[in-house]
């Protein structure tokens, strides 16, 4: 199969099975009704695991090309439920030894007589003489993290694969272990959605009138809350939101962010996307919905207030310090202070090379009233030694940094966390500093 195609893997958790109430060897079986409020309501044949309806479901109804049936079970799981694969005019004597030999290790009462890897792989290769696609994986009930290892050696790297996920059977942890390492394999596989699907055997009562069979649920809302968590984690790791803005129904703000990112004007486009957060969260039927608009709301006000180019560049800076980006915060910060001096200066259209460096000239000129004249006084920003050393060494970690080169300083600025984060947090007080001459110059 080409990459780009998609491949359905169903996965399912294989439990103990429910022993017949008349005392025959074998399990408890029902019927499972799927799409009970539509008109293609479907009901499954009789089964003791819900895996083998579903996979029925799926091919029949749906009429989904399943590449992959991966069972995962214990050695006390009904394996032996399995031989339902096999034709019943297939079953020869031979099959029927083999499947009785699995069915008392799975019921075995001491662990020298319980099933083997060997036995189950025996198991599977004759039943894959009819379902080719099908894989059985025996794990010990304690081992939490084999999920993880079975869910990645079983899907390749490069393609794309949809999971069908059945949560019904097993010990009841083993769903939810399950489910959040599926989540996980996102990042390293090509999973491009993930449903989940619950056999609930004692919900009989909401089933269709007339008929007990148990109710075949999909849980809808997966896909939709991995995509939550991945969208808010995104944006709460890079500031990166339009995710976010998606998964509540707020559409086309990537050119709005990407101007964001260009320290670009934009005070029009945040105002708009600020009107469609209120009525959102007026109109939101969701409570979670609600709170995601309020919280954004509040980001976005918050950047309104930022007036400023060299406000946003601060705030921004030291968002993505708190973040570990020091490459980004440092940029931000050292730009946030040469706009803050062409502001004080009155040097216009801040967009244009030339008026950079006129700000840059403005900052030499104010070292050179302290390191060579010693007037301090005269000048609007800098007003000591140590502030002069703190721009420079930012200035020169700047330089370094960008191009990948030593630094006129201080190497170990480039090689120690702890002693770049000291300049750093050094150099946002000395722009606060600042900030606050210029608001006194101002009155």
């Amino acid at each position: 199969m080409k990459e780009n195609e998609e491949n359905w893997i169903l996965f399912s958790i294989i439990g103990k099975g429910r022993e017949r109430r008349d005392g025959a060897r074998g399990y408890e079986k029902t019927r499972y009704v799927f799409n009970t409020k539509d008109k293609d309501k479907y009901i499954t044949r009789e089964t003791a695991f819900f895996g083998l309806a579903l996979l029925e479901y799926l091919k029949e109804v749906e009429q989904l090309s399943i590449d992959k049936f991966i069972i995962v079970g214990t050695d006390k799981s009904a394996w032996s439920e399995l031989l339902m694969v096999i034709p019943h005019e297939q079953q020869n004597d031979s099959m029927s030894d083999l499947y009785l030999k699995v069915y008392e290790q799975e019921n075995a009462k001491t662990e020298k007589e319980a099933l083997t890897d060997e036995m189950l792989k025996e198991w599977e290769a004759a039943l894959k003489k009819f379902l080719p696609f099908l894989s059985l994986h025996m794990v010990k009930p304690l081992d939490f993290k084999v999920y993880l290892d079975i869910i990645l050696k079983e899907l390749e790297i490069g393609k794309k694969y949809s999971i069908v996920f059945d949560c019904t059977h097993g010990f009841r942890y083993i769903p939810i272990v399950f489910s959040y390492a599926l989540m996980f394999s996102k990042y390293l596989r090509n999973i491009d959605k993930i449903r989940i699907f619950y056999g609930a055997f004692e919900m009989k009562d909401y089933s269709l009138p007339g008929e007990n069979y148990p109710l075949a649920i999909e849980v809808g809302f997966v896909n939709e809350a991995v995509k939550l968590i991945e969208a808010m984690s995104i944006f709460e790791n890079s500031g990166y939101f339009t995710p976010l803005l998606d998964c509540i129904g707020i559409d086309n703000t990537e050119e709005t962010y990407f101007k964001i990112e260009m320290n670009r004007p934009l005070k029009k486009e945040v105002e708009d996307i600020m009107h469609r957060l209120k009525d959102t969260k007026q109109k939101a039927e969701n409570y979670y919905e609600k709170e995601i608009s309020d919280y954004l709301l509040k980001e976005f006000e918050e950047m309104q207030k930022q007036d400023r180019l060299y406000l946003r560049m601060f705030k921004r800076a030291q968002f993505f310090f708190e973040r570990n980006q020091y490459f980004k915060a440092l940029i931000l910060l050292y730009e946030a202070i040469i706009v803050l001096f062409a502001d004080v200066y009155g040097i216009k259209d801040l967009m244009n090379y030339k008026s950079r460096e006129k700000s840059r000239n403005m900052i030499k000129n104010e070292i050179k009233q302290i390191s060579e004249y010693k007037s301090p006084e005269k000048n609007k920003l800098i007003k000591s030694d140590d502030e002069v050393d703190i721009y420079r060494k930012l200035e020169y970690i700047r330089n370094a940094a960008a191009h990948g080169s030593e630094a006129r300083t201080d190497q170990n600025l480039l090689h120690s966390p702890q002693a770049f984060k000291e300049l750093f947090e050094s150099a946002c007080e000395l722009f606060s500093k600042m900030l606050k001459r210029k608001e006194v110059k101002a009155i």
